[in-house]
């Protein structure tokens, strides 16, 4: 089933609240983007005791742009509106471990991969992922030009690994969701498109009729 799922990349707890009871009506599952300041130069609000009393109907996703997810993971590994993990391959950890661990909590494991990484190297963990998210330019910034290498990748992707569900990050938009789905895309995170537009709930909507 094709998805899109708005991403909240926020830099304080009254947007994140805001956007979340915004669009937990429409949209099930929403995103949040978790950088560090070191994997990625860019930091966000994230605060794991907020999340925890959150009440909420919505289902959370973590995109985790930081050097160590396994702390993210354990430290929100009871919260139970957080069903899914999305880490990058190019994090210096034991991905294999940090995949098992995160199934081990009845949760899903994802990896995301960024340009510049070949993609022989997701090769020994596609047997075991729920989802890979290809990454559209360097992560770390809402609202970038999508690089058009990323869409052969995605198509690439695809072709070596059709049953793992593809997503797709940044620069996602109606007008890029024609060309992202013939790639193979099924799962579309978008934040600046959705919460730059004066109606984001309408915009949304529209965006989610295209899929």
């Amino acid at each position: 089933m094709n998805q899109l799922i708005p991403a909240l990349l926020v830099h304080d707890e009254k947007t994140f609240r805001d956007r979340v009871s915004l669009m937990e009506t429409d949209f099930p599952i929403l995103q949040i983007d978790v950088m560090d300041g070191a994997f990625v130069p860019n930091r966000t609000w994230f605060d794991v005791n907020v999340l925890r009393r959150l009440k909420t109907s919505a289902k959370f996703e973590l995109h985790l742009m930081v050097m160590d997810p396994g702390r993210y993971v354990e430290e929100t590994s009871d919260i139970s509106s957080v069903f899914r993990y999305i880490w990058h391959l190019e994090a210096p950890i034991d991905h294999a471990t940090q995949i098992t661990r995160v199934h081990a909590l009845n949760k899903e494991a994802g990896l995301a991969i960024s340009p510049e990484t070949p993609i022989d190297k997701l090769a020994q963990y596609t047997k075991s992922l729920d989802e890979i998210l290809i990454m559209g330019a360097s992560p770390g910034f809402s609202g970038q030009k999508l690089q058009p290498q990323s869409i052969k990748r995605a198509a690439e992707i695809h072709s070596r690994w059709p049953n793992v569900p593809l997503g797709f990050d940044i620069n996602v938009n109606s007008e890029t969701i024609p060309t992202l789905l013939a790639a193979g895309i099924s799962r579309f995170c978008a934040a600046g498109a959705i919460f730059k537009a004066e109606d984001p709930v309408a915009e949304g909507k529209r965006m989610q009729g295209l899929l």
